[in-house]
């Protein structure tokens, strides 16, 4: 705009012209297609994602690379509110992946595999190669990170962010990049919804019956599956919900409806 302005004002015979040629350009700007953004290369990435309050998720790290790669870290800054689960030694609940690494195969990678908390409240993962073995040009899932979501978060979105991300070639050189940002989607509370599905079904008396056997499935909810509300899930909880799937299907949310009784 500030070219055509310049234009007008050294021709004056044909400010006319130049005028009418600079509002027809201006009425055409916002309909013109805009390039397609270009996805940021070599770099860490998590997608958008929901979770369900009183759960826990696991977060899928992914890594979009066009160069041979042996080593990544990161610093992921949580939701306030928002935690890493641990395991019974008070270690964070991070796992490399066995989509594009070499965890659980030749362990060259999980043998140099450090996480640790950060002072400002963030937690911070480095993974590199332990002789030499490198992660060929891709897209996707390198690592977990499991997430606790606590019961008295709100609804809304959240925004995750990777701070500090650092990719490194086979010949040591480093791409950095700053940020990355995604948003975790927070949903409340179904009654009966254990499996967090935003749904009441036979999916969820399944979740409650593995999880009665010590065989919890991911995004299970104790509270969403607490119906009697005793403060334990438990097999009184399972016939809760098969009693919900006989309402009225109407009324339910997502159930089955009652099969009719024989004459």
């Amino acid at each position: 705009m500030s070219f055509f302005f310049y234009l007008c004002t050294r021709k004056p015979k044909e400010m006319k012209n130049c005028l009418i040629f600079t509002l027809l350009l201006a009425m055409l700007l916002p309909v013109l297609p805009m390039a397609a953004q270009q996805p940021i290369p070599n770099t860490l990435y998590i997608e958008n994602t929901e979770a369900l309050v009183d759960s826990e998720i696991t977060l899928s790290v992914k890594m979009r690379n066009d160069i041979a790669v042996e080593g990544f870290g990161f610093d992921l800054v949580l939701p306030y509110g928002m935690s890493i689960v641990t395991d019974a030694d008070g270690n964070p609940l991070v796992s490399l992946s066995e989509e594009r690494t070499t965890a659980r195969r030749t362990d060259t990678f999980g043998a140099a595999f450090l996480t640790a908390y950060r002072p400002n409240e963030a937690i911070r993962v480095i993974a590199a190669s332990s002789n030499a073995s490198a992660i060929p040009a891709g897209d996707g899932e390198v690592c977990t990170i499991r997430l606790r979501i606590p019961k008295n978060m709100d609804g809304g979105g959240y925004s995750l962010k990777m701070m500090n991300i650092s990719i490194v070639d086979t010949e040591a050189h480093s791409y950095d990049v700053n940020k990355m940002t995604s948003i975790i989607s927070i949903r409340g509370l179904s009654l009966g919804d254990a499996n967090g599905d935003g749904k009441v079904n036979v999916a969820d008396l399944i979740a409650i019956a593995h999880y009665v056997l010590d065989r919890p499935p991911l995004n299970f909810s104790t509270r969403a599956a607490d119906v009697n509300f005793d403060c334990k899930v438990n097999v009184a909880d399972y016939v809760g919900v098969a009693h919900m799937l006989g309402e009225d299907p109407t009324q339910s949310q997502g159930g089955f409806p009652r099969m009719p009784m024989k004459k």
